[in-house]
């Protein structure tokens, strides 16, 4: 059951005796419970005064007839449902359990570190222009009556308390066309969406976390715990804010939008996003693990071909999002060069696409079956949503017959290993 809050509901009743309140006109200086904004079945709060005897209780607005069912009461000076006389009043009240936390005032609320309250996120797109606009969790526009209330940290660093700044009037950024936040055509990215304390007026910023486009290199930090600076330059790894550039101010994370087929024009906001999430509890910031799949194998491999050919280790995932980056690390166990003169070398594959910096077995030539540990890593954009397998390939330098390059328990049953992490960026 939803309770709902309204502001300034205060109303006459003629009713008598303790059943379903008929309610009549607004006390002077209030509003009815219409005006308020209570809609037909919302269950809400209330409070009776009638005389000398009061009641709290919930119950359920009728528009029909303007009635408010009495579901339950918690409180009253009788000990249960007061016998109204004809001449009460009822309201709805604020307590503990409904937000009463905020009763101190805007400024300064009962609450530290806490989520914005009241936020909701939401984005459009006109002339290959992405608008980003918050409201109240209702959808209209923040107001005195609707406010958006958004903690950030202290600006200076040896302070450790909250700031909440109080968002009344409407508030939004556009990102426009030929910005493209340093994505790349037609691969997958995320913007990151953050409020930012200029000096007690919240503006917005966005954020794209990954460098290198559609070769990624890089995944940027967004740090709350520390003041940004904001450019003016729509690319990768800072934050842009339209019309000025800040310095030293706090933000704060509200949420994401995410293009999951990516832009076939990067910075041409030509649709809107796939997703629209705000941030909270359990939602990873950029650079941090999402989830982690492991493959293992006592199997040995031994090729004896100079084209890269499939081992045994091998690791399957699903990425969560398509946007997300995966960093895949492989060890073979024991990388095995049978003569002097050849090696052998190993590298990370997605079907037929080689991935990051391969391993390579010891050359030396006073030695055979020189042993080295065969170890490669990668950071892939895979940029879907479906399992997706990486597999450990090996190949022979010379490719010649009947001399083998081995991996994975080869020598002395080593253990080979395949670990992917999927990367919030």
């Amino acid at each position: 059951m939803a309770i709902k809050l309204f502001n300034l509901a205060r109303m006459t009743t003629a009713t008598t005796g303790t059943g379903t309140v008929t309610l009549g006109t607004a006390v002077s200086g209030y509003l009815t419970f219409a005006s308020a904004g209570v809609a037909n079945g919302d269950i809400v709060f209330y409070g009776i005064k009638d005389g000398a005897n009061s009641e709290l209780g919930i119950g359920q607005y009728t528009s029909a007839g303007t009635t408010l069912t009495r579901v339950g009461v918690f409180k009253s000076t009788t000990g249960g449902l007061i016998t109204l006389s004809g001449s009460a009043e009822v309201y709805l009240p604020v307590i503990a359990s409904d937000g009463g936390d905020l009763i101190p005032g805007f400024t300064n609320p009962l609450r530290g570190f806490d989520t914005p309250i009241n936020l909701q996120l939401n984005a459009s797109v006109a002339a290959n222009a992405l608008t980003i606009t918050v409201t109240g969790n209702n959808g209209a526009a923040p107001s005195n009556s609707n406010p958006i209330l958004i903690p950030f940290r202290d600006p200076t660093a040896a302070n450790g308390g909250p700031v909440w700044r109080f968002i009344n009037t409407a508030l939004s950024m556009t990102l426009p066309n030929g910005a493209p936040m340093g994505a790349a055509n037609g691969v997958p990215f995320r913007l990151w969406i953050v409020a930012i304390d200029n000096g007690g007026t919240v503006v917005l910023g966005a954020f794209q976390s990954v460098t290198g486009g559609a070769a990624p290199t890089a995944i940027a930090p967004l740090n709350e715990a520390a003041p940004a600076n904001t450019t003016l330059t729509a690319s990768a790894g800072v934050v842009y804010t339209p019309g000025a550039t800040l310095t030293s101010k706090p933000i704060r994370i509200i949420g994401y939008v995410d293009y999951a087929s990516g832009l076939a024009t990067a910075g041409a906001y030509a649709t809107t996003p796939t997703t629209v999430q705000l941030f909270g509890p359990g939602i990873r910031k950029p650079g941090e693990i999402v989830q982690v799949a492991i493959g293992v194998t006592t199997s040995p491999t031994t090729v004896t071909s100079a084209a890269y050919s499939n081992t045994a280790l091998s690791v399957a995932i699903a990425p969560s999002s398509a946007p997300n980056l995966m960093l895949v690390e492989a060890n073979s166990g024991g990388l095995n060069s049978p003569t002097s003169t050849n090696y052998a070398m190993v590298a990370i594959f997605r079907g037929s696409t080689q991935l990051g910096c391969p391993g390579v077995s010891r050359v030396d030539g006073s030695v055979t079956n020189a042993l080295s540990s065969g170890v490669a890593v990668a950071l892939d954009a895979p940029g879907t949503t479906s399992s997706t397998t990486y597999v450990l390939k090996l190949r022979n330098s010379d490719g010649a017959s009947g001399v083998g390059t081995g991996i994975n328990g080869d020598v002395g049953g080593n253990r080979g290993l395949i670990k992917a992490q999927e990367i919030m960026v």
